[in-house]
């Protein structure tokens, strides 16, 4: 190859590497803005996430009886009151010092025939400082009494998930209905974020996951939450849940639930 040829092959090789030098650096620049915007959107989108979204089946009972002993007592009142006179009516009370927890549990519905022949049996078995059962004006009544140790570990654990699971709205959070948040506010001595929920302009895909759970055809939540802002738990609330099922029966209830320093 003559010397000329060796030149111009040189020069060509040198010119594309340089053009290609300066091509990765206008990529290289170009991406990064649009990485950053990217990720900047994604940090938008989760910021907004958790703003408009709360865990509703965490309650601050489960998290208080599992955290070490309060500082100060604490009471627990829930209860669940029933548009429909054959469900239960329920009213959880229960007081928290130190490593005991007493809750007294009293339910109440409309009595049938099996009912008053149960609790008729039954009566026998009623103590007064445990359980009472008794039909009064109709209705079926029964009052629960426990007093639950903190060193009896596995009786502490059931405490928490009987009061959480009996008497608040836990189950009602299985689709994780959007939600607003309503601004700061201390509750009780206690530094909260207040929610809104209104499921009423839902669409049903976005309650699937309840409808399909609770096989209805339909059902709404409107109401107000506090979360207890370092425990990202509930610690009050006032809901009304109206719902229609498959076969056209419509009921309603009403949740509500605080947690209050005696």
């Amino acid at each position: 190859m003559r010397n000329t040829d060796k030149q111009n092959v040189r020069k060509v090789y040198t010119i594309a590497v340089v053009a290609g030098t300066i091509l990765l650096a206008l990529v290289a620049c170009s991406s990064k803005p649009k990485s950053k915007a990217r990720e900047g959107r994604q940090a938008q989108l989760k910021e907004t996430a958790s703003q408009n979204h709360f865990d509703g089946g965490t309650y601050c009972v489960q998290t208080f009886l599992q955290g070490p002993p309060p500082a100060q007592p604490l009471h627990f009142s829930y209860k669940v009151v029933e548009s429909d006179p054959s469900l239960k009516t329920k009213d959880y009370e229960a007081d928290l010092s130190s490593d005991t927890l007493d809750v007294i549990y009293h339910e109440r519905w409309l009595a049938s025939d099996e009912d008053r022949a149960m609790i008729s049996d039954m009566r026998k078995f009623n103590d007064p400082k445990s359980v009472t059962r008794d039909i009064k004006d109709g209705y079926a009544e029964g009052t629960f009494i426990n007093h639950y140790t903190r060193s009896d570990a596995s009786q502490w654990r059931m405490a928490g998930t009987s009061l959480a699971q009996g008497g608040t709205p836990w189950n009602l959070f299985v689709s994780r209905p959007t939600v607003n948040r309503a601004g700061n506010e201390n509750l009780n001595g206690y530094d909260t974020i207040r929610y809104s929920v209104d499921t009423t302009h839902d669409s049903q895909s976005d309650k699937a996951a309840l409808m399909m759970f609770s096989r209805l055809k339909g059902y709404d939540i409107t109401g107000t939450a506090w979360v207890l802002k370092d425990a990202n738990c509930v610690l009050q609330y006032s809901l009304d849940y109206a719902q229609e099922s498959k076969d056209g029966k419509a009921s309603k209830t009403h949740y509500e639930g605080t947690v209050t320093k005696k």
